[in-house]
């Protein structure tokens, strides 16, 4: 019982988590409000998410900050390229489903298609981008790979990242959570998911399998320290 409540305990090392992921999402919201910045913002995110896996990093703010600066050059045409295509198909789901263009229902399958797509590769081409350091182009590629190869990983990623935040917005005793961590949570969560492939594309020791042919090793340095 003492270990369990002590110092290095787990429900203390719980606690302490979960701080941080309330702050981050914070700082993360915050970096986020120019939209122009929200890609290297949440490029940021990602990797502290990376490094509280993995038991490194330094001060939060600090290394959020310093996150945030080296991802903006990689991390904002991308976000952009994301948010342009979110919009278009925002819009289109709107027209369509209003009725006023007189197009038939049926054609919101390939709008639920592609907003599936596009959340498939968001939940690998910003985390991609915070880890690594490549070419607009070789992100997505590597993104939309990653996506099918790890199909399985994908769907838990895209629904973790769409049920969290909808549950803490849409349940009125958890809203004020939503605020604290509707960012952050289900980013950690996929970061959990994610991590294990991240390791084998770094040729992590502890995972010791053949490296996966998706890689654009010509195009991708890693980022550490």
């Amino acid at each position: 019982m003492k270990n369990l409540f002590g110092q290095d305990g787990p429900v203390m090392r719980a606690l302490t988590d979960l701080s941080t992921l309330m702050f981050l999402n914070i700082l993360t919201v915050i970096f986020c409000i120019p939209v122009v910045t929200a890609g290297a913002s949440l490029a940021a995110m990602h990797y502290i998410f990376m490094e509280m896996i993995e038991d490194r990093g330094g001060p939060l703010v600090t290394e959020f900050w310093k996150r945030f600066k080296e991802n903006l050059k990689n991390a904002t045409p991308i976000w952009l390229i994301m948010l342009a295509a979110a919009v278009f198909l925002y819009v289109d789901y709107r027209i369509i489903s209003s009725g006023q263009a007189g197009l038939p229902r049926a054609m919101l399958i390939p709008i639920y298609a592609a907003a599936f797509v596009l959340a498939a590769l968001y939940v690998y081409v910003i985390p991609l981008t915070a880890r690594f350091v490549y070419r607009t182009g070789a992100a997505f590629k590597n993104a939309g790979i990653l996506a099918i190869a790890y199909f399985p990983r994908t769907i838990l990623m895209v629904i973790i990242s769409a049920a969290v935040p909808y549950l803490l917005y849409n349940v009125t005793r958890l809203l004020p959570l939503f605020f604290l961590l509707g960012l952050s949570l289900p980013g950690y969560f996929c970061a959990l998911i994610y991590m294990p492939v991240f390791d084998k594309l770094m040729g992590k020791p502890e995972v010791e399998e053949e490296k996966p042919w998706i890689l654009d090793d010509d195009n991708m340095e890693g980022k550490e320290g």
